[in-house]
């Protein structure tokens, strides 16, 4: 069989945002190398990304992302849920983002970080080279998952979230619950996955994500979108909903981001993954 020997421009960025957490090049380059590609040429390319110079990927995946307004996103400024008007106080077109408030009750907020609190666990990620879930340096968060409809207030705020963004509840990942301490972060990433790692028996690409605060954080904790120049600080209550997954199958580059670290107190966040359709496998 005839080794690959180019990249696309997800796993080029993937690999670039991979290494900075810490990860082995030599674990990468021997997943890139079972999946397939010619040894010679993984072994520059790592090189290349390595000493940050720029790394050529399919001609054919540089069309630029063609933004599609989300439903959610035509609903005007105030959106009306069954038990909840949402105001939207903030939005960013490109990539497209919203702020919204009243999202959840502060009792809804305290009721999950209590029912989260003796369940935590360390963060981990997916390694989208070997399908590995593992703790990396870049997340040092704390978390936990839930199924859907696991508790009554589990089930409320998923539906409000189907409510909101006209995604069915059977699209959505479990509600993930994180915990931040002083000093702790998620350093830049994608919640998309590369093209490689798409499975349709567990709902296809990720192209939404819906991030509650669940406290206020005194100093630090924002939500950063570098490549737009957006900061979010947290809210108690409140929410972000970004768009990074369009009809054509494309994904926002631009979607990129991350958690700088807590400077004082801690911070509480919630967030559900959508996918592009039924979720028939889970976890």
């Amino acid at each position: 069989m005839e080794k690959i020997t180019h990249i696309s421009v997800e796993l080029r960025d993937w690999i670039a945002n991979t290494l900075k957490t810490g990860a082995s090049p030599e674990a990468i380059a021997n997943a890139m190398i079972k999946k397939g590609f010619d040894p010679i040429f993984v072994y520059r390319t790592l090189l290349k990304l390595v000493n940050n110079t720029p790394v050529e990927a399919l001609a054919g995946e540089q069309q630029p992302y063609i933004y599609e307004i989300p439903e959610i996103g035509q609903k005007g400024n105030i959106i009306a849920t069954s038990d909840r008007d949402i105001k939207v106080l903030m939005r960013v077109e490109k990539p497209f983002i919203l702020y919204l408030e009243n999202m959840l009750s502060e009792e809804e907020c305290d009721e999950l970080i209590a029912l989260s609190k003796n369940r935590l666990k360390p963060s981990r990620v997916v390694d989208t080279a070997t399908g590995e879930i593992k703790t990396v340096p870049g997340r040092t968060s704390s978390g936990t998952y839930y199924r859907l409809s696991e508790t009554p207030l589990i089930a409320t705020i998923e539906k409000r979230i189907e409510e909101l963004t006209n995604f069915p509840i059977e699209n959505g990942e479990g509600l993930q619950v994180l915990h931040y301490k002083v000093g702790e972060e998620y350093k830049p990433h994608f919640d998309y996955f590369p093209a490689s790692k798409i499975n349709q028996n567990t709902g296809g690409q990720r192209i939404a994500t819906v991030l509650i605060y669940l406290n206020d954080v005194p100093q630090g904790g924002e939500t950063i979108f570098p490549k737009a120049g957006v900061s979010i600080t947290p809210k108690k209550g409140a929410a972000a909903f970004f768009h990074y997954g369009n009809s054509k199958g494309q994904v926002d580059r631009m979607s990129v981001h991350s958690s700088i670290p807590v400077l004082k107190g801690e911070k509480w966040v919630a967030t559900k993954w959508l996918r592009q359709s039924e979720i028939l496998k889970r976890s």
